[in-house]
C-alpha cells in the first residue's frame, strides 16, 4: 500500500482534525474519555480513505486507543492500536506497543501481550513504563530477558 506521508491533507480536513484532536486531548486531560473517543472518532471519519495511509492517522487512532484503553473497552483499544501499527511511523512508536500490550493483558491475552510490552520496552527502555500500573512491567520482566 502506497502512504501519504509526502502529500499533505487539503487544508480544510487538516485545520478539522486539528481542532478535533485538540478538543478531545482537552476532555482526555479532564478524564472526559468516553467524550473525547466521539471526538476522536470524528477525526478518524474525515480521512480520506484508505485512512491508515496518512501521516496523521497514527495520532488519532493512538488516540483513540488510548481513550478506550482509559475506559476499560480493551477489545476497541486493540483494534485501534493495531489498526495504528500499520500507519505511517507507527510501528516505530513505542506508546502504540505500549498501550496495545496493556489492553491485550487487560483482556486476558497475555501471549499475545508479551511481544507488544518487548516491543515498547525495545523501542522506549523502561521509563515507559514508569508511570504505569507495576503489573506491566512485572509481566514483561517475568516473561522476557529484560
Amino acid at each position: 500500500m502506497t502512504r501519504n506521508t509526502s502529500i499533505k491533507l487539503p487544508i480544510t480536513i487538516e485545520s478539522a482534525l486539528r481542532n478535533l484532536c485538540q478538543q478531545g486531548y482537552a476532555l482526555y486531560d479532564e478524564a472526559e474519555y468516553k467524550k473525547a473517543i466521539r471526538h476522536f472518532f470524528e477525526a478518524w471519519t474525515l480521512l480520506p480513505k484508505p485512512q491508515t495511509q496518512w501521516q496523521e492517522s497514527a495520532w488519532i487512532l493512538t488516540a483513540l486507543g488510548d481513550a478506550y484503553f482509559k475506559t476499560g473497552n480493551f477489545t476497541s483499544g486493540i483494534e485501534a492500536l493495531t489498526s495504528a501499527l500499520h500507519c505511517p511511523e507507527g510501528n516505530d512508536n513505542p506508546f502504540i506497543h505500549l498501550r496495545l500490550g496493556q489492553c491485550l493483558l487487560d483482556n486476558k491475552q497475555k501471549t499475545a501481550a508479551i511481544p507488544s510490552l518487548q516491543r515498547a520496552y525495545e523501542l522506549g527502555g523502561m521509563s515507559l513504563f514508569d508511570k504505569e500500573n507495576s503489573r506491566y512491567r512485572e509481566t514483561l520482566i517475568s516473561h522476557t530477558n529484560v
